[in-house]
């Protein structure tokens, strides 16, 4: 017996789905987009997969369809302005498409409670195993413990972090900073980055990064301050020739700023403190 499909139906839920996943991908990975970008990703690319279904692949596209689909709806909603950015987002809605596939799968298959919007073409029940579903929150469990960093700095937390590119003699170093409200460090007028030595050793030759690692400052520039546990009264640094700071979709860039360095690492999911006052009030 052949199954009849109605595109308008299936444009219509593949509509809301589609939204729900472009949504679901901003929220977790920390990106906005206004509501009418969200309506004309979803609508776009349903309406692609409708059209591909009809004209191309009437039993299935693939997984790579799939893709491509939800690239269609990525970069209409959001418009990311670099590739990371842009792979941020999409491995987040894929993780978001898992988490939805994989919940209305236990649901339906254990409890058939989609049978309240009618029988339609299920011809047989078949219950989900239970013993998936301890699996599955024990699996989940442990993967949470082991990523519990990363997701406290990319979740949870992720409007109190940023990304710093530091370039000095042609050569660039990233890391991920931590907006430090209590950071109130100046210098020439500008706020202080302060980054983890094992950071910024890329930025200079081998011979000076060996003598920087022996105590040796001579390549470096003081910055006097006191305060509680710095008993040299000195933060040793130098100036970096450039500086981005990129913030969600937003980029800062400065030339000429003081990068101080810490000869102690930091013990959170960051290598570095970045003062407010380098951003944007409405930034944070």
């Amino acid at each position: 017996m052949e199954a009849s499909i109605y595109i308008d139906v299936l444009f219509f839920w593949e509509c809301l789905m589609d939204l729900f996943l472009l949504w679901a991908a901003g929220r977790i990975s920390g990106f906005k987009a206004k509501k009418w970008r969200l309506f004309l990703g979803a609508f776009l690319s349903a309406l692609c997969h409708c059209i591909l279904l009809v004209c191309f692949f009437p039993n299935s596209g693939g997984i790579f369809l799939s893709f491509a689909l939800l690239i269609i709806g990525l970069s209409v909603a959001y418009l990311p302005k670099s590739i990371k950015n842009f792979v941020r987002l999409f491995f987040t809605a894929l993780f978001a498409s898992f988490l939805m596939g994989g919940g209305l799968n236990v649901l339906f298959m254990s409890t058939q409670a989609q049978s309240v919007l009618g029988q339609g073409l299920i011809v047989s029940h078949k219950f989900f195993p239970w013993q998936y579903l301890i699996w599955g929150i024990a699996v989940s469990y442990i993967l949470l413990k082991i990523g519990a960093k990363w997701i406290e700095a990319h979740i949870r937390r992720r409007r109190d972090f940023c990304t710093v590119y530091i370039r000095k003699n042609g050569k660039w170093a990233e890391a991920r900073g931590l907006i430090d409200t209590g950071n109130g460090l100046k210098k020439d007028g500008k706020g202080v980055i302060v980054l983890e030595v094992g950071t910024v050793l890329p930025l200079f030759s081998a011979e000076e990064g060996e003598r920087i690692l022996v105590g040796a400052k001579d390549s470096l520039v003081p910055m006097h301050y006191t305060s509680l546990g710095n008993p040299e009264g000195a933060l040793w640094g130098f100036v970096a020739d450039e500086c981005r700071i990129c913030f969600g979709e937003k980029t800062k860039k400065y030339n000429g700023l003081y990068i101080g360095i810490s000869f102690e690492f930091f013990t959170g999911a960051y290598e570095g403190l970045v003062p407010p006052c380098l951003l944007e009030e409405d930034d944070l």
